[in-house]
């Protein structure tokens, strides 16, 4: 049949098929009618992969129906055809659309593995509805040599703590496809098998990235007092990417050797993206010295080290060393100051805030960026103080100011805006000032529009308001 009911308790699923009729549908929405008992009304598209608009009155006519008996509505599995189909009809907005995989067998299940949209959520569905037939079709793919299908089988054997699958995971180990050994890695973590602990490391210096965070992550898992000190060893190696992967599962261990390990590399450590990392690392543990660490990162000589360092601050939330963050705000190499804000934005309390506000004049615009993006933190109204730097001569800075202003005081704010608009060069800051014009709407702000389509020099400025005046 092309409409097939199924009623499990007060559930009633209408199982459509691809080449039911309009008719068909018609006639299957009006038997509804006679299952009086029913909670809930599943409309399953899973086996259509299109559908013609004149059957869309029929899936009207079920939610009518349904709602006739008391049922709720819902249309299950529908494919990426049939949803843009939905949505130029805006039924999307109407029908209730949820995923069933229940109405899949096995070998359906499996197959959605191949589709990047499904796997994931067909692997926890298989793995929190795990029973002897899905476990007895998974054992089937481990046999097989699909790759795609065997790394999702043993991911969701290892959701399901199916045990009894570990030998045949650990075969895995040995796979030549990267993937599949990088799943069994996982699940053998996940399941706390030391004796495969050795294998594991030797996936540390590997040429696949995933495959090298995965054997970090589960070494962490396995680890034991010993494997601090072995994995420290790992740290000199001259492979980058088995330094940056050893300090992964360093940071995962998280204990004291771990800590002093990290903080001995970062002092020999040459290679800025190490650094950075080994920086991120150790702002992850809770041991004291960390901000100590940090404050003297923001004067590396590297970028990136001085990008962690501040983040790591910000993260640490290293309030007692404000103080000292603060005084790097005017250094003279401006993105140690720069980087110096970064780090206290999400510490600075309003009293603060005035050091940064203090420093304003004295640093480059790099730094001035900062500080406004700084003190939008913070809550509190630095109104006056945006007012008094909206002309400075940059036009990011301008621009910048001018949306922290309007989170502060909308009155302010609409006042600078409509000057800016009609007066500032940049048509950046003129975009921006009119975003805030249609947000906040002052009065005859629409003569202003108007004014300003006939006379402003920008076409992007001029396509805005043209957006902005047709929407009205």
């Amino acid at each position: 049949m092309s409409v097939e009911f199924a009623k499990t308790g007060d559930i009633l699923k209408v199982i459509v098929g691809q080449d039911a009729s309009g008719k068909e549908l018609e006639e299957a929405s009006r038997n509804i009618l006679t299952f009086k008992d029913t909670a809930r009304i599943s409309l399953d598209l899973k086996n259509c992969f299109y559908i013609q608009s004149k059957a869309l009155a029929a899936l009207i006519a079920f939610k009518k129906n349904s709602y006739k008996i008391g049922a709720d509505f819902v249309i299950s599995n529908v494919c990426e055809n049939v949803f843009q189909v939905f949505e130029m009809a805006n039924l999307n907005m109407y029908f209730t659309i949820v995923e069933d995989f229940t109405t899949y067998n096995p070998d359906e299940l499996v197959e959605k593995f191949f589709e990047a949209d499904y796997a994931d959520r067909v692997s926890d569905f298989i793995s929190e509805n795990m029973n002897e037939v899905y476990r007895k079709k998974l054992y089937e793919v481990m046999e097989s040599d699909e790759p795609t299908l065997k790394y999702y089988a043993i991911l969701t054997l290892g959701k399901s703590h199916d045990y009894a699958s570990e030998d045949m995971i650990k075969e895995a180990l040995n796979s030549d496809v990267p993937q599949v050994a990088k799943a069994a890695v996982l699940v053998l973590g996940w399941f706390g098998d030391t004796d495969s602990k050795e294998k594991i490391y030797s996936f540390l210096d590997c040429e696949m990235e995933d495959l090298r965070d995965a054997a970090a992550a589960s070494i962490a898992l396995l680890s034991d007092d010993s494997d601090a000190e072995r994995l420290g060893k790992l740290l000199s190696s001259e492979n980058i990417s088995v330094r940056k992967v050893t300090i992964q599962a360093l940071t995962l261990i998280n204990d004291q050797k771990a800590f002093d390990l990290l903080v001995q590399s970062l002092n020999s450590e040459k290679n800025e993206e190490v650094s950075s990392a080994l920086i991120r690392a150790i702002s992850s543990f809770n041991k004291p010295g960390v901000s100590d660490i940090l404050i003297k990162a923001l004067g590396s000589s590297s970028i990136k080290t001085r990008e962690a360092a501040a983040s790591g601050l910000a993260k640490i939330k290293a309030k007692d060393k404000i103080n000292e963050i603060l005084a790097r705000v005017t250094d003279s190499d401006s993105w140690v100051g720069y980087f110096a804000v970064k780090a206290c934005g999400d510490i600075c309390s309003v009293a603060e805030a005035q050091m940064l506000k203090n420093s304003y004049p004295e640093v480059d615009e790099n730094v001035k960026l900062a500080i406004v993006e700084a003190l939008g933190k913070i809550n509190a109204d630095f109104s006056e103080f945006y007012i008094s730097i909206l002309n400075d001569e940059n036009e990011d800075i301008r621009k910048e100011v001018l949306s922290a202003l309007a989170n502060d005081n909308k009155e302010l704010a609409s006042g600078a805006a409509v000057k800016l608009f009609i007066e500032d060069k940049s048509w950046l800051v003129r975009y921006k000032a009119l975003e805030i014009i249609n947000a906040i709407k002052p009065k005859d702000y629409v003569e202003l529009l108007k004014e300003g389509l006939e006379t402003d020099d920008s076409k992007y400025v001029k396509e805005k308001i043209q957006s902005i005046l047709d929407a009205l």
